[in-house]
């Protein structure tokens, strides 16, 4: 299967049926991939795109089996026949790497090998710029937003919060680089 963004849009209104503020969300990240799209050049804009559409399909009531969205959504995505770099990268969106340590889950997540590179960066850009019910935000916002709606938590996942919050920022950095670099090219 091709990276088929009208069809990754259709999955994402399948398997997120009944909650409107995730397919909000979903749909608010891909404007901003759709935006930014131009630091992953023309060969993995759709990729960037699908990816954005699916990343959070893992908070689907019907596809749930372990109870972390990242590792449930790569999971149903690779049943589903899509296809393998796009399941590793919902897998490992926004460093789903250091909650699964706390959660006991990296055995599992490692099945699905993680990329790193402006695909990356530019979907945890997108998915940073995106609030919980799709409205912009920025990243300092959405990630003060994310600890205010996990306070209960246990100890472990808040500390691994606090703990990405370095490679977040600093894959936005990147991708802010990338596109400084871009609008230079283009206006010098």
């Amino acid at each position: 299967m091709r990276f088929d963004v009208d069809e990754a849009r259709a999955c994402a209104s399948r398997l997120l049926a009944g909650s409107d503020d995730r397919l909000a969300h979903a749909k608010a990240a891909v404007r901003r991939a759709d935006e930014i799209a131009s630091v992953v050049g023309p060969s993995d804009r759709e990729l960037l795109l699908c990816g954005a559409w699916l990343h959070d399909v893992g908070y689907g009531e019907k596809i749930r089996t372990v109870g972390f969205h990242p590792l449930d959504g790569a999971l149903a995505l690779e049943k589903l026949g899509w296809p393998s770099r796009l399941c590793a990268l919902v897998a490992h969106h926004s460093e789903s790497r250091i909650t699964a340590s706390a959660l006991g889950l990296s055995d599992q997540l490692d099945r699905f090998p993680r990329e790193e590179g402006a695909v990356t960066d530019a979907l945890v850009h997108a998915d940073l710029a995106a609030g919980p019910r799709g409205e912009r935000m920025s990243l300092l916002e959405r990630l003060d937003d994310i600890e205010r709606r996990h306070l209960d938590d246990p100890l472990a996942l808040c500390r691994a919060r606090t703990a990405r919050r370095p490679a977040l920022i600093q894959a936005i950095t990147r991708t802010e680089q990338r596109l400084h670099s871009l609008r230079c090219r283009v206006s010098g």
